[in-house]
């Protein structure tokens, strides 16, 4: 469960350092890992969970304009500066 505080924009904050931490998490694996099949498994692994990171950044932008914001379907609040007239505030 998302808490209150946790609005659309500081998720869209918070997404972007989890896909450094994932992108300095492929580093080490590059750097670290020896065996060539462990590597490419958690770069598939990394990767496709920095690019689900992604997707779900660029719906939190384009969901204020439909008035109903999730991440990974848990409801994320809308700040109210950023609410618009078509959207009636909870």
């Amino acid at each position: 469960m998302v808490p209150e505080w946790l609005d659309a924009d500081r998720l869209q904050w918070a997404i972007l350092a989890a896909i450094a931490g994932v992108l300095y998490s492929m580093y080490l694996v590059a750097r670290f890992v020896r065996r060539a099949l462990t590597k490419f498994l958690l770069f598939v692994l990394l990767g496709g969970l920095g690019l689900s990171l992604w997707l779900q950044r660029a719906d939190l932008e384009q969901c204020v304009q439909t008035c109903s914001c999730s991440l990974y379907g848990e409801h994320v609040d809308i700040p109210p500066d950023r609410v618009g007239d078509r959207c009636a505030l909870p």
